[in-house]
């Protein structure tokens, strides 16, 4: 089955790059293709970086491909694709049940743009109790952020006093919910502004309650980080360009969103990029204590999570060279 997957991750990349014209080839750039695993805003530095060709001063064709309904982390094991951007569920629990080969290097922001939201029949979160939510992936962010939020904010034990329904893709949560065919569901940006929109009741705000999670993290196999330390550098200064240029060009920031997140209304495209320019970090460090506040929110799916060691998923070294270099301060005194 493994073995399939990984199969087919490859076929996704090959028919990305066979398709994608080769624009610096007379200067012998080295092509390096980052898997991304949704249009949440806060990949949009990534997009930047692509479509601002920041790599070029590096040396680096970037290349974004977007992973579908292939999980990241699967693009990685095709060996085609070096680095991805995703939550840190998938590495986390790829460590906790003792695959401890996926490193992450940046954390781009902490806070998730999440929340719950309902058909207007239900007024708080309480009454979801005996309710049908749907979460998106089984043992994905919003599955795991979801189960959380109802439990240690408001008393509802997942799968007892709440049922599940995988919903799959985000877009689907919210055909659900206005099917009637869910109580409830969890929602991330853009889809919380569109459920805003649509009159759905929101229940709660994940971050007014205070939930932070390694949302947007970029990832690597534990490899790289010793074979090219240097290429891991040059990505991740492409990366914090991109997001300087979403927090300080408003007019690059929504084109870059309009092209990724296409068919979201003018109006939903100025609530993102607000949102997102808001909370991408100048600095993205990968933070300790984020990542063990994220373990133990995974812990009533994996309860060997508490065992686990984010040492060993979590290397901050090369954020801390860029950091401790100036880089980042001089990009916003320009």
């Amino acid at each position: 089955m493994l073995a399939r997957k990984i199969y087919l991750a490859r076929l996704v990349v090959l028919a990305f790059l066979f398709t994608t014209p080769r624009l610096f080839a007379a200067t012998k750039l080295e092509p390096v293709t980052i898997g991304y695993s949704t249009f949440a805003g806060s990949f949009a530095p990534l997009w930047a970086a692509v479509e601002e060709r920041l790599g070029v001063k590096y040396g680096l064709d970037l290349r974004a491909i977007y992973a579908g309904r292939v999980r990241p982390q699967q693009l990685l094991a095709s060996g085609d694709v070096p680095f991805v951007l995703a939550t840190g569920t998938g590495a986390m629990t790829s460590h906790i049940v003792g695959i401890k080969d996926q490193v992450m290097v940046a954390t781009i922001t902490n806070k998730t743009g999440s929340g719950i939201f309902s058909r207007q029949n239900i007024k708080s979160a309480e009454e979801l109790k005996g309710k049908l939510v749907a979460t998106g992936r089984p043992g994905a962010f919003q599955d795991v952020v979801t189960r959380f939020v109802l439990q240690s904010k408001f008393g509802l034990v997942p799968d007892r006093d709440v049922k599940f329904m995988p919903s799959g893709e985000p877009a689907l949560s919210i055909q659900a919910l206005e099917r009637g065919l869910v109580d409830a569901a969890g929602m991330s940006v853009p889809y919380l502004f569109i459920a805003r929109k649509m009159g759905f009741r929101e229940l709660a705000d994940n971050d007014k309650l205070g939930v932070t999670y390694p949302y947007t993290t970029v990832t690597v196999l534990r490899p790289l980080l010793t074979k090219q330390p240097e290429l891991i550098e040059k990505v991740l200064k492409c990366l914090i360009e991109g997001t300087h240029i979403i927090k300080t060009n408003k007019a690059k920031g929504l084109a870059i969103l309009r092209k990724y997140q296409r068919g979201s209304s003018e109006e939903i495209l100025e609530e993102v990029y607000q949102y997102t320019a808001a909370i991408l970090d100048e600095a993205p460090h990968p933070t300790l204590a984020v990542f063990k506040n994220a373990l133990e929110m995974l812990t009533p799916q994996f309860p060997q999570a508490k065992q686990a060691d984010v040492s060993l998923m979590v290397d901050g070294s090369f954020l801390k060279k860029i950091d401790d270099s100036g880089f980042i301060r001089a990009l916003y005194k320009s």
